[in-house]
């Protein structure tokens, strides 16, 4: 399974008061993330990865204990719309207490740069100075990019043609979801080397770590029409980064990333970390920040919208097919080992030859399927295929083939 590192070096802050007609104040603002890749196979080096402050509070309030106060809102806003129109230079004008003004110019930046999560995850770093006259500031803002206008062009061309090509009329929010998903999964590797951060990168390239990932997806869903955020937070080996979407209301977490492990031996599609709770994420990702609550269990949900009649029933049924949500009902789950006995003995008395399900115990498996078959009174061989199902817990997805003499 693909898991990441993130660290941040910490933040330099210089502030210098000239004697003059005005005060200047500047601050420089720069993080250096390192991600590392550590396969279950392989050991990883560190490489660097800059991105911006900003990245690291995006969104967490503008303030650890209270918002900013209404009078930096219109302040905010013109922050926010230099960063998000990728200006290198841009201009913001405040009137009020100075000095109030200094001390919240870090929030204030933060908040601004939770206004659109792509520019937040391409800023590199920013340096800002303030220059006073009496109660009027204006605030000069220079920033540098991981990705130039230009790029970012190119990877809205590369997202306009692909949702071109699997988006199809009438499809729901929930099948635009899924669609992306797997163009993403299937259209991106992770980048071992642990040189590629950006979108540009994984549609240039194809290849890109997870905030690569979590750029493009972001973009997708946005231009789809799908909220969207990106999320971060930690791993059992360090930061790493995933999106967030809504559906219906709903929010719920969805990892790119983690969904197309290195090292698979297949193709196929996996959903292990699509659309999930904060409850089942927390079983291999932790976070602090401040993030819509993800509650709604999206088996639950799609279950509800597939039996809810209508001319969208049978989608939602096949989607939920699709994704495998199926193998959770109760007619597909075998749950322990007395029960494997019991649907083996009914499998081989019909003669049964194939048997799938999800079987809820599966720490001991290859023996609780041995004992099974042993006592059923019939010459019966059979073939047994199992895979983890899930990000917690020990369930396995079960394929047995029976045969009869």
């Amino acid at each position: 399974m693909p898991q990441e590192r993130l660290k941040e070096e910490p933040m330099r802050k210089g502030a210098v008061k000239l004697l003059a007609i005005a005060i200047v104040i500047a601050g420089a603002y720069s993080l250096n993330m390192k991600l590392n890749l550590f396969p279950t196979s392989a050991d990883s080096s560190p490489e660097p990865a800059p991105v911006a402050k900003a990245v690291e509070a995006a969104h967490e309030p503008a303030a650890a204990e209270e918002e900013l106060p209404d009078r930096f809102e219109k302040l905010e806003l013109e922050l926010a719309k230099g960063f998000k129109e990728r200006d290198e230079r841009f201009s913001a004008s405040y009137t009020g207490d100075k000095s109030e003004l200094s001390d919240q110019m870090t929030d204030i930046i933060r908040a601004a740069l939770t206004h659109d999560d792509y520019s937040a995850y391409i800023l590199e770093s920013y340096l800002y100075t303030i220059r006073s006259w009496g109660n009027k500031s204006t605030i000069t803002v220079e920033a540098k990019y991981r990705e130039s206008p230009e790029e970012t062009a190119k990877v809205v061309q590369a997202v306009d043609a692909a949702l071109a090509a699997i988006l199809q009329p009438g499809m729901n929010d929930h099948e635009k979801v899924k669609a992306i998903h797997d163009w993403v999964v299937t259209h991106v590797e992770y980048d071992q080397s642990l040189s590629y951060y950006t979108a540009y990168n994984a549609i240039s390239l194809g290849k890109a770590v997870c905030q690569g990932y979590s750029l493009l997806g972001y973009l997708m869903l946005e231009k789809a029409g799908i909220p969207v955020l990106i999320a971060e937070g930690k791993v059992n080996t360090g930061e790493h980064a995933w999106n967030m979407v809504q559906l219906d209301g709903q929010w719920y977490h969805l990892d790119l990333t983690w969904d197309d492990p290195v090292g698979a031996e297949d193709d196929r599609i996996r959903y292990t970390y699509y659309l999930k709770t904060d409850e089942e994420l927390r079983a291999d990702h932790q976070w602090t920040r401040t993030y819509p609550e993800a509650s709604t269990r999206y088996a639950d949900a799609l279950k509800n919208l597939a039996e809810a009649g209508g001319d969208q029933s049978d989608r939602f049924e096949k989607l939920k097919v699709a994704i495998g949500l199926h193998w959770l009902e109760e007619e597909h789950t075998v749950a322990d080992a007395v029960e494997l006995k019991e649907r083996i003995r009914s499998a081989v008395a019909s003669r049964t030859g194939k048997l799938e399900f999800r079987y809820e115990q599966g720490e001991d498996f290859p023996n609780e399927l041995k004992a099974a078959f042993d006592g059923v009174g019939v010459a019966v061989g059979y073939r047994a295929s199992y895979e983890k199902f899930g990000s917690g817990g020990d369930a396995l997805l079960v394929q047995l083939h029976l045969n009869y003499p």
